[in-house]
């Protein structure tokens, strides 16, 4: 069975921000640790919460890809009809954003859920949230690693 045009759209849309979320979230990583690296003269309560403001950052701006590629398909791929947020007739920015949060995270909340094809967006969005959640966590773990073995090494 052919998907309609809609559909189509909403998955190729989904593919292109995977790719920037990923690209996104891989230069912050890499810059991150690098700006860590050349400055071993950070303390390492700084160390840890540049890091981890960081990554808060990227996260965000993920977050905020989603948000705006889902209002922009809402508004201007002819979504309106069969897909939107939950029972919102007219929902705005800041409640794709919301959705968004919801999906990344993989919380969920009753009040926003994606409809029509929408739901394809959004459902993709909570697995790649989960995969960059747990690489921050990575990274994050390395960095506290390294945090401990200093402070063994001080002792």
């Amino acid at each position: 069975m052919m998907l309609a045009g809609a559909h189509w759209i909403v998955a190729v849309a989904t593919l292109v921000l995977v790719l920037l979320v990923i690209l996104m979230h891989y230069e912050a990583s890499f810059r991150l640790r690098r700006l860590l690296q050349r400055n071993r003269s950070l303390r390492r309560r700084a160390r840890i919460m540049v890091l981890l403001i960081g990554l808060f950052f990227a996260h965000i701006g993920e977050v905020w890809l989603f948000g705006v590629g889902g209002w922009l398909l809402f508004n201007y791929a002819d979504l309106a009809p069969s897909g939107g947020i939950g029972a919102l007739a007219n929902p705005d920015l800041f409640d794709f954003v919301f959705l968004s949060i919801a999906s990344y995270t993989t919380v969920g909340f009753a009040d926003a859920y994606p409809m029509g094809p929408l739901r394809f967006l959004y459902g993709t969005e909570g697995l790649l949230g989960f995969m960059m959640i747990t690489w921050s966590a990575s990274l994050s773990f390395l960095e506290m690693q390294h945090h401990w073995q200093n402070m063994e090494q001080d002792k």
